[in-house]
C-alpha cells in the first residue's frame, strides 16, 4: 500500500503558502486576487500532471475530475478552497494538501473508483474583499 510521502507534503504546502506570503509569515490570497489564482493555476497544473480533468464553472468554482468504472453512478464530490482571509495562517493549506496527497494515493496509485470523483475548489469561500 502506498504511503504519504511527507517531505513531498511539506513541499507542497511550501509551494501553496509562497503564493500571497506576508512579511509576518501568513498568507494573504483573497478571492479572485492575483494570489488566488495563483494558487488555483498551480492547483490546477499539479491535477492536470496527474492524468485528472480539470475545469472551471461560470461561478469560478475550480473542479478537479477522474471518472471512475462505472459512470451511471453519481460523484462523489470532496470540497475545498484555496482563498484565505487577509491574515490567514500557513497552515491554512495543510488540509487541502493532505487530502490532495490522500486523494493521489487512493485514486490514482490504488484501485480506480467505481463512481466518478469530483474535487471542488469554491471561489470566495473566505471572502473578505470589499
Amino acid at each position: 500500500m502506498p504511503e504519504i510521502d511527507g517531505e513531498r507534503l511539506l513541499g507542497r504546502l511550501d509551494a501553496f503558502a509562497r503564493i500571497g506570503a506576508t512579511p509576518a509569515g501568513g498568507v494573504n490570497r483573497q478571492a479572485f486576487s492575483i494570489e488566488d489564482r495563483g494558487a488555483r493555476r498551480l492547483l490546477a497544473e499539479l491535477a492536470l500532471a496527474r492524468g485528472f480533468a480539470v475545469f472551471q464553472d461560470a461561478m469560478a468554482n475550480l473542479f478537479i475530475r477522474r471518472e471512475g468504472t462505472d459512470a451511471t453512478l453519481p460523484p462523489l464530490l470532496i470540497g475545498s478552497h484555496l482563498d484565505s482571509q487577509p491574515t490567514g495562517g500557513r497552515e491554512a493549506m495543510a488540509k487541502l494538501i493532505q487530502t490532495a496527497d490522500a486523494r493521489r494515493i487512493a485514486f490514482v496509485e490504488c484501485a480506480r473508483t467505481r463512481a466518478p470523483t469530483r474535487k471542488l475548489h469554491v471561489a470566495g469561500a473566505l471572502n473578505s474583499r470589499q
